[in-house]
């Protein structure tokens, strides 16, 4: 049977957003994003994080150390699968500089978690900080929640329209909890 699915940008939503991650040090993950997977677990959904990373093809950090600080994600706060986007046309590293269908706003990230899992998109949010991931969510017509936690704050001043905005992960998971409760 499908399950819904909680689609979660990594930087400004479950890490704190300060510019480039380069490292597996550096990654400070918010402190109640543990509890906040707990609890999307025990709703019966998936967590899974949706994320650009266009750092590799800028050569600020390989792929390497960027499997590594998704592997600490992964441990850390149990979330169900992390997948990313390495590419920027603007990059450096020739490899990654190429147009793909996997950086948001674009939704191949989300067709392969779909492929990976049993997801039913009529029971899934996507929650971001930033107009490009209320895009994501719109382009494969899921519900959308702006949390004001990394960029979310300048991002609501934004002629953007996500379906809730709130004020971070846990807020968030309320609304959740509280519309499916419902339906």
């Amino acid at each position: 049977m499908s399950s819904g699915a909680i689609f979660l940008d990594r930087d400004g939503v479950i890490v704190e957003e300060y510019g480039y991650v380069k490292q597996i040090d550096d990654m400070p993950i918010y402190p109640f994003v543990t509890d906040c997977i707990k609890k999307i677990h025990e709703a019966g959904m998936l967590a899974i994080v949706i994320t650009n990373q266009s750092g590799v093809a800028r050569g600020l950090f390989s792929e390497e150390e960027l499997i590594k600080m998704n592997n600490l994600l992964k441990e850390t706060t149990r979330v169900d699968a992390v997948y990313y986007c390495p590419h920027h046309l603007e990059g450096i590293v020739t490899k990654y500089s190429i147009k793909c269908r996997c950086r948001k706003p674009n939704i191949g990230l989300i067709e392969i978690a779909c492929n990976d899992f049993d997801i039913d998109l009529n029971k899934s949010f996507f929650i971001g900080d930033r107009e490009i991931d209320i895009q994501t969510g719109k382009n494969v017509g899921i519900k959308t929640i702006l949390v004001r936690t990394g960029y979310g704050k300048q991002e609501e001043k934004k002629d953007i329209h996500p379906d809730y905005i709130c004020d971070d992960l846990k807020k968030a998971l309320d609304i959740i909890v509280k519309r499916t409760a419902r339906e």
